[in-house]
């Protein structure tokens, strides 16, 4: 009997955890979605203290203040199967925060949203303090790191050279630095080595000017055979 229980409380505890989500709001063009429904009630935290509320369709939807948290934190409950209606919420700083309401969005028992702007920001200053050999690190262990933008970018055949293919794959951004990630193929029948210093790698302004080179395997084996692909990663300086 108690295993049965304890199986039943660690399914209710998987259900809560289902039922939670975190939304992060990116400024006050943003759109936040909050779905709703007749039966449950939705428990939403903002990242600050909101002192005032206007829904378009007051009728729609009951919203509850929770004490206790510094009115950050409401219950919300739809009044009809089938609605949808717009809520503005003004913060203590001055944001404003654009919610849709509706029971056409999937619901989560508690939404917890946060300011994805700071988040930004911060991401943005632990990424200026990345130098080169530590971006090449992140590239070579395919690490996310906050504040670095990357973006696949695929250009086959970029440019070739000495028997080798380099194709660019992803571009990785920091406020000053370009990261890139270039597939290497030997087209040769024979074992071919990388020689990055020949290597006359595409210019753009917008990368700026390359400063460090890395390639694990300057080695590659025979083409068609394990070992004739490698990974370039180039890292550029912007001014």
């Amino acid at each position: 009997m108690k295993k049965i229980l304890s199986t039943i409380a660690v399914f209710m505890l998987m259900m809560t955890v289902a039922q939670a989500k975190t939304l992060k709001w990116e400024g006050d063009e943003e759109v936040i979605s909050l779905g709703v429904n007749t039966t449950d009630v939705s428990q939403i935290t903002f990242p600050e203290p909101i002192i005032n509320i206007t829904v378009e369709d007051p009728d729609y939807v009951d919203v509850l203040v929770v004490q206790g948290y510094a009115n950050r934190t409401f219950r919300m409950k739809s009044n009809y199967d089938n609605m949808a209606t717009r809520m503005f919420l003004t913060g203590k700083s001055g944001n404003t925060y654009v919610a849709i309401i509706s029971t056409g969005i999937p619901y989560y028992a508690i939404v917890k949203i946060v300011d994805g702007t700071k988040i930004n920001e911060i991401g943005q200053a632990i990424a200026k303090k990345l130098d080169e050999n530590t971006l090449i690190r992140a590239m070579a262990l395919d690490k996310e790191i906050p504040g670095i933008n990357r973006e696949t970018h695929v250009i086959p055949n970029w440019f070739t050279g000495s028997g080798l293919t380099f194709e660019l794959s992803e571009l990785w951004q920091t406020p000053l630095l370009t990261g890139i990630v270039v597939h290497v193929q030997n087209t040769e029948t024979a074992v071919n080595e990388v020689n990055i210093p020949a290597i006359s790698i595409p210019k753009t302004d917008e990368w700026g000017e390359l400063r460090k080179a890395s390639m694990e395997n300057l080695r590659l084996e025979p083409y068609g055979k394990p070992g004739d692909k490698g990974l370039l990663f180039l890292v550029f300086t912007r001014q």
